[in-house]
C-alpha cells in the first residue's frame, strides 16, 4: 500500500539534467536526501533512481519519506485536531499540558498515539512551540521533509502565528511593533529584555478595553520565537498577562494567563495553496 506522505512531482520546464540537480533546485535538504537515497526511497518513472539518474520533461519522480519509529511512548488522550493534511497536523493544545517535557504526561505522547492509530511512521516534529499556560495551534510535521519545509516558511515568515492575549491595564496606542533583545535571566527561569539578547520581533492591535476589569484584549503576531516573548514584551511595556505567574505576579501560580495561539497561515507544500486555521 503506498505511503499516503509520498511526494509526487512531474518534470516540467526545468534546467535540471539530474534528479539530484533538482532536488537542490527545489531545496530539498541534501542529509535528508542522501538518506532516502540509501533507504531506496526515491523512484523516477516508477524505478529506484540515485541522484546521478538523468531527468527528461514529463518523468515522473516520486519521494517517499523515511518509516521511523515513533520516538514518544503513545499515550491516548482526546486530541482536537483543527487541521490535516499528508504532510502535517495541526493541533489545539488545551491550556495545562507541555510540549514534550520528560517524567510527565505531554503533548507529544497525545501525537505519538495518534500517529500510531493512523499509521503515519514517523517521529513526533513540533515545529512551533507553546508554554504549558498557553492554549492553541501547534503544527506537528509528519515527517523530515514537511519540518524542513515549513521550516523555511517560518525562517522568511510566510508562517504567521497569531495570538490572542488580555493584558492588565489599558494599552493607549492601538497598535504597534516591538522590536526588543530578549535572553534568558541569571536565575536560569525568566526570560529578560538585555542588550545582549537575541532580538525579536512582536506586533499587536489593540482589540478591546474593559475598564471594569482594567484589562485590554489585544491580538498579537509573533516575527520571532523566542521563549515568553509575548509574556517578555507586554510585561516590559507595562502590560503583562493577566495571571502570569513570572511577570505579573507570583501570587498567581496555579491560574492559567490569557494567551491563545487562535490563528495560524502557512501554504500547502504540495499545492502552494494558502492555508487559514482558526480556533
Amino acid at each position: 500500500m503506498k505511503d499516503k506522505r509520498t511526494l509526487t512531482y512531474t518534470i516540467e520546464n526545468s534546467t535540471a539534467t539530474t534528479v539530484g540537480e533538482w532536488l537542490a533546485a527545489h531545496q530539498f535538504p541534501r542529509k535528508t536526501m542522501k538518506d532516502l537515497f540509501s533507504a531506496k526511497g526515491v523512484r523516477l518513472d516508477g524505478r529506484i533512481c540515485t541522484a546521478k539518474t538523468r531527468l527528461s520533461q514529463g518523468m515522473v519522480l516520486e519521494i517517499l519519506p523515511l518509516k521511523e519509529r515513533i520516538d514518544h511512548d503513545p499515550i491516548e488522550m482526546p486530541l482536537v485536531i483543527a487541521y490535516e493534511d499528508e504532510d502535517i497536523l495541526i493541533v489545539d493544545k488545551p491550556s495545562g499540558i507541555t510540549m514534550n517535557s520528560k517524567g510527565q504526561v505531554s503533548l507529544a505522547n497525545g501525537v505519538a498515539h495518534y500517529f500510531k492509530v493512523h499509521k503515519i511512521y514517523g517521529k513526533v516534529r513540533f515545529l512551533n512551540r507553546l508554554d504549558r499556560d498557553t492554549s492553541g495551534l501547534v503544527v506537528v510535521a509528519k515527517h523530515g521533509l514537511a519540518q524542513h519545509y515549513y521550516q523555511l516558511q517560518m525562517d522568511d515568515n510566510r508562517l504567521e502565528k497569531w495570538y490572542r492575549a488580555t493584558v492588565k491595564g489599558r494599552v493607549e496606542q492601538s497598535q504597534g511593533v516591538l522590536k526588543l533583545p530578549i535572553r534568558k535571566s541569571i536565575d536560569g527561569i525568566h526570560q529578560e529584555v538585555h542588550p545582549e539578547g537575541a532580538m525579536t520581533k512582536t506586533e499587536y492591535e489593540v482589540l478591546s478595553y474593559d475598564e471594569s476589569q482594567d484589562t485590554t484584549e489585544a491580538c498579537i503576531r509573533l516575527w520571532t520565537g523566542k521563549t515568553h516573548q509575548i509574556r517578555v514584551t507586554m510585561a516590559y511595556i507595562g502590560h503583562p498577562l493577566v495571571h502570569d505567574p513570572l511577570y505579573a505576579d507570583a501570587q498567581e501560580v496555579g491560574k492559567s494567563f490569557a494567551l491563545r495561539a487562535y490563528r495560524l497561515v502557512c501554504y500547502h507544500m504540495r499545492t502552494g495553496q494558502k492555508i487559514v486555521v482558526e480556533v
